[in-house]
């Protein structure tokens, strides 16, 4: 039996006839302009409308304008009549919407992503440990030995940079 890889497994799945909606809708927003395809977080259709997210508010601005609209139903026209068999036909009106749960959503999960992979991140010892300790208060003088065996304990656990 042949092992597959994950992109293959994925590329699979995605070609299966249950993702067809959502490859038509993929399709569709990479006919749009580069900066609106950058600024939609996603598509779908209800009830003959055709709902468009977008990440930010400033989005919705660039969007809702007469000719924004105007070409993303020339768009869709177009569209509708090469896909026939689609969610989408040429008479759809558009809605067009900013997705604020699911960008705080997005945003807060990358925010939790980021923490993790900044916690596992050390700083790299430069010292070697080697100093002299003339302290003559006893306290200060035992704390100084203290920072120099963590010093040396980080040195043995760091990971070689070069």
């Amino acid at each position: 039996m042949e092992t597959k890889s994950i992109k293959q497994i994925i590329a699979h799945v995605k070609n299966s006839p249950l993702y067809a909606k959502f490859r038509a809708r993929e399709s569709f927003i990479k006919i749009l302009p580069k900066n609106w395809q950058k600024i939609i977080a996603f598509i779908y259709t209800k009830n003959d409308i055709l709902m468009i997210a977008v990440k930010h508010p400033a989005g919705l601005q660039e969007l809702k304008r007469d000719s924004s609209i105007k070409l993303i139903k020339d768009i869709l026209k177009i569209f509708a009549s090469v896909h026939k068999f689609g969610e989408f036909h040429p008479d759809m009106d558009v809605k067009i919407f900013v997705a604020t749960k699911t960008m705080s959503k997005k945003r807060k999960q990358e925010l939790a992503q980021k923490k993790a992979s900044s916690s596992d991140v050390r700083a790299v010892e430069k010292s070697h440990g080697k100093f002299k300790n003339n302290i003559k208060d006893e306290k200060i003088h035992k704390i100084f030995e203290e920072i120099r065996e963590i010093i040396i304990a980080n040195r043995r656990n760091q990971i070689p940079t070069r």
